[in-house]
């Protein structure tokens, strides 16, 4: 007989867990519904030319379906959990603008979820661990200190404050690199465990509240992963006693499968530093340490492109280099975000994709030109058909 109490027969913490990755994981999706659909103008980037993509209505239906499945799974977990699993891995592979970083953080965090208990708490612990870990690393940058400080807390000089009050926010946020590697060490010392708590709730804070309605009012999945961030830590990391966590890592070594999957999480992010691996995977949001891409156009070339795109050809405002760049950007992030309500992954492979659809209504090559800098010191100009290799100006 089905028992009325979701989640009933678990320990509490496990029911908080499972609880908590559920619910960030229905809200970060219904509110990027159209990330997750298949008739959309923004292009799909499937993980190879030839996998198939289900075509509308059907992928509203199975989105449909994957997030019934995140409801029956407060019933009937494992098995519900696991349809989710596949279906979403199948979804990713449609379309890697899906592997966002809370999706892939909420989705490695559930299959961890669905082995020996001891052991899963282990490995999420770890994971939690490993995104403030790299989080702070990923930011240890110039590009970072000198730019996104700045950029992030822009919204408070309409806020009334004092120039002295900006500067020390300023401040503030160019210390996130410190901060986060800190929180990263206070959850296995229980004398700093409240500590780095603490810092935990005012780090996601100030996120919700420079990049909320009031701030930059970016995509409004900033608030299911922020909230459930915190909630993350609550849950993993006993605050009140603020125990010792080392029983529950011997139970992880016992677990193969576990220990594989944590130990891949944790230790992958490094090979993003070479090019090696996604940076939506490696904890770096917000970082600077991502490759870009500056997409140049020429007049009237908006006239061209599909209505859902014409809004996002902006002229460019300063002094431009007639051969390498165009009077007109493309502001293809902006466009991400309005509508799949989520940004595309910033990796070259975005980029060229999006650099395709546009060549696909352009009269000449001449119309579309784009230059990707990669962090690993390379600058690649696209041109037509032409792909030319530009060396990394001195710092």
């Amino acid at each position: 007989m089905l028992n009325p109490r979701p989640l009933s027969g678990v320990p509490a913490r496990t029911a908080w867990l499972r609880a908590v990755l559920l619910s960030a994981c229905f809200f970060g999706m219904t509110l990027s519904a159209p990330l997750w659909w298949s008739d959309r103008t923004f292009p799909l980037l499937p993980i190879a030319s030839w996998f198939p993509i289900l075509p509308a209505p059907w992928d509203k239906w199975l989105f449909v379906a994957t997030l019934a499945s995140l409801v029956a799974a407060l019933w009937w977990y494992r098995s519900a959990v696991t349809i989710f699993l596949a279906v979403t891995f199948f979804l990713y592979f449609s379309d890697q603008n899906r592997g966002q970083p809370w999706f892939y953080l909420y989705w490695v965090m559930l299959l961890l979820s669905l082995m020996p208990a001891q052991a899963g708490l282990a490995g999420c612990r770890l994971i939690l661990t490993a995104v403030y870990l790299w989080g702070g690393i990923q930011k240890l940058n110039g590009r970072f200190f000198n730019e996104v400080p700045t950029w992030f807390v822009s919204p408070a000089s309409g806020w009334g404050l004092s120039t002295g009050v900006v500067h020390w926010l300023q401040w503030a946020v160019a210390s996130a690199p410190f901060t986060e590697m800190f929180i990263a060490v206070g959850f296995w010392i229980p004398r700093l465990r409240r500590v780095a708590i603490g810092a935990v709730v005012i780090v996601h804070g100030a996120a919700l509240l420079f990049l909320g309605p009031l701030g930059h009012n970016l995509n409004q999945v900033i608030w299911p992963w922020n909230l459930a961030m915190i909630a993350l830590v609550l849950v993993l990391f006993p605050a009140n006693p603020p125990a010792r966590l080392s029983p529950s890592l011997s139970e992880l070594r016992n677990a193969t499968a576990a220990f594989l999957v944590t130990l891949l999480v944790c230790a992958l992010p490094l090979l993003s530093f070479f090019g090696w691996w996604d940076k939506s995977f490696s904890f770096a949001l917000y970082s600077g340490n991502q490759a870009t891409a500056d997409i140049f156009v020429q007049e009237g070339f908006a006239e061209r492109l599909p209505e859902a795109a014409r809004a996002y050809v902006r002229r460019v405002k300063q002094e431009f280099h007639p051969v390498l760049q165009g009077p007109f950007v493309f502001d293809y992030i902006t466009w991400g975000m309005k509508e799949m309500g989520a940004p595309p992954i910033l990796e070259p492979r975005s980029y060229r994709s999006i650099y395709g659809f546009l060549r696909r209504h352009a009269a000449s090559d001449a119309d579309v030109r784009m230059i990707v800098t990669v962090k690993v010191g390379r600058i690649s100009f696209y041109l037509g058909e032409n792909v030319q290799e530009i060396p990394m100006p001195p710092r």
